[in-house]
């Protein structure tokens, strides 16, 4: 079955009795070509798209924040001193696995202090009285109609999002890089060494090329036009068995030879010319070299390579689009063109996949009020 082609915002309906309520949407992102490549320093080809990553945020009489996010079933109350101690001891962790003192999945394990912590460690806190009383605290509610561990960001949009709605709340909102940077300090705990690219491409839309290292005016993009002469597809074939942070582990112990990033540089910038260029058979075979490279590295799982394959046998291409999986069937999201929409229906129906029209989102962090 089909996405619908666009999303509706959800609508926030505030009594003139109540309190103040700020709201923010944030964009997830697809990688197009480069994901591990970036990693090592390679430039990275990546896209908002309009699914999103939703932030509601009222005053509180609590201390601190109370925490809701429905998708994860978490309803919880953190003090300020409770922010602010989740928040050192997951930063201390962290240091521990880069230490290689502790594994990756040791840094956080509970979804609600993975959220607890990025709020303790943004500066947050310091905005808030320590006493109870009329807005002492907030209350943050997150949703989101993106894939949680789906390749399309959505741990970078949610924390942005979250970030964003509180700050401006408090009457201290932040700018686009320091929204980059406390979302990114909060990628690496997922993550090990986050590239800082789904921070980026969430926070400021649009497509970017990304490299680690290639200082602009908000981080380390630059935003490219936009020319979509043919139908994009992503298709979702289910929540990957292995985390990002396991996968880019796994890759890294395999020790590939610097040229092979070299490769995966070149496929980019293929890729990026074409588009720009309206270049149709060049963007197909851009796609299907960066869809052997990641074979190569061993993060395209085996039932979606033959899904992959099916769809170039109909002169498609196809890719993942995220970290991909080290373990199980499941790869996340697939970026697909160049195939009958009805026919790739057919065809991801017969895998139990859906598809839906990728839809770029060019503004990025978006205030209602």
């Amino acid at each position: 079955m089909t996405a619908p082609d666009s999303v509706s915002s959800p609508i926030f309906l505030a009594s003139s009795a109540g309190p103040l309520c700020t709201r923010v949407r944030v964009p997830g992102k697809v990688i197009l070509s480069g994901e591990h490549a970036v990693v090592y320093g390679a430039p990275a080809l990546a896209c908002a798209i309009q699914k999103y990553a939703f932030a509601e945020v009222t005053g509180s009489e609590l201390n601190g924040v109370r925490l809701k996010i429905p998708e994860f079933g978490i309803d919880q109350q953190f003090s300020n001193v409770q922010l602010t101690h989740i928040a050192q001891q997951t930063q201390l962790r962290h240091q521990y696995f880069l230490n290689n003192a502790c594994l990756l999945s040791q840094v956080v394990e509970k979804t609600e202090e993975f959220f607890a912590a990025a709020i303790g460690a943004s500066g947050l806190v310091d905005l808030l009285p320590n006493q109870h009383g009329p807005s002492s605290g907030l209350t943050i509610e997150l949703t989101m109609d993106l894939v949680a561990g789906g390749g399309m960001g959505s741990s970078a949009a949610m924390v942005a999002a979250m970030l964003a709605a509180a700050f401006k709340h408090l009457g201290r909102p932040l700018t686009s890089a320091e929204l980059i940077y406390t979302t990114t300090q909060s990628e690496h705990w997922q993550h090990g060494r986050s590239s800082g690219l789904d921070p980026y491409v969430c926070v400021m839309g649009g497509l970017q090329q990304y490299q680690k290292g290639q200082k602009g005016k908000n981080g380390n993009g630059v935003r490219q036009i936009i020319k979509q002469p043919v139908q994009c597809f992503l298709v979702t074939t289910g929540k990957p068995l292995s985390s990002t942070g396991a996968c880019v582990e796994a890759v890294k112990q395999q020790n590939f030879p610097l040229s092979l990033w070299d490769q995966f540089c070149v496929v980019q910038q293929n890729l990026r010319t074409a588009m720009c260029l309206n270049q149709y058979a060049s963007m197909l075979e851009a796609i299907q070299a960066n869809h052997q490279l990641l074979r190569h590295i061993g993060v395209v799982p085996g039932v979606v390579s033959e899904f992959i394959t099916s769809i170039e046998a109909h002169d498609g291409a196809a890719k993942i689009c995220g970290a991909g999986s080290v373990a199980g069937d499941h790869g996340g999201l697939v970026f697909a063109m160049g195939v009958d929409q009805s026919y790739l229906e057919q065809l991801s129906l017969s895998y139990g996949y859906g598809v839906q029209k990728m839809l770029p989102d060019l503004e990025g962090v978006f205030y209602f009020d």
